[in-house]
């Protein structure tokens, strides 16, 4: 028999329910790599989106600006507009290619390559100290998560 749960009683657990705890950790998180990386000049959104850019040139040698959206997971003109905030700063250069006025190819330079050494050092830090010593599980947990969004 399902009993029909009221909002009263829903109301009383929201503080233990995953999605608000998950929110809690997230702004808790947001505040303190956010004031650690305000020192580099950079905002988490940024270093992830420079983290990638990184990645995808291990990865592949030439990035493109809509494969840093796709893999972010952000959208192409919030992408495009962090790109261009990096790209103020000296982080990277944005190439235009012939023959395709909406593609970009996506270059580190080297005082992106040295902000980016320097702010995973810092990032990797904060993420073993906020996130205590995880288990493989709590990991494995929210790479599933993460994985089912994809299907979204």
């Amino acid at each position: 028999m399902n009993k029909t749960i009221t909002s009263d009683e829903l109301i009383e657990k929201v503080h233990k329910a995953p999605g608000f705890l998950l929110w809690q950790i997230e702004m808790c998180w947001q505040r303190i790599i956010n004031k650690v990386l305000l020192e580099l000049d950079l905002t988490y959104t940024q270093f992830i989106v420079l983290c990638i850019c990184g990645w995808l040139t291990k990865m592949r040698k030439t990035v493109y600006q809509h494969q840093v959206a796709r893999h972010s997971r952000i959208d192409r003109m919030m992408t495009s507009r962090i790109l261009a905030s990096l790209e103020k700063k000296g982080y990277i250069n944005r190439l235009k290619i012939d023959g395709d006025a909406r593609a970009k190819l996506v270059v580190l330079t080297e005082k992106g390559k040295k902000i980016l050494d320097l702010s995973l050092k810092t990032v990797s830090e904060m993420e073993e100290s906020f996130f205590k010593p995880s288990d493989k599980n709590f990991i494995d947990s929210m790479d599933d998560i993460l994985s089912d969004c994809e299907n979204l």
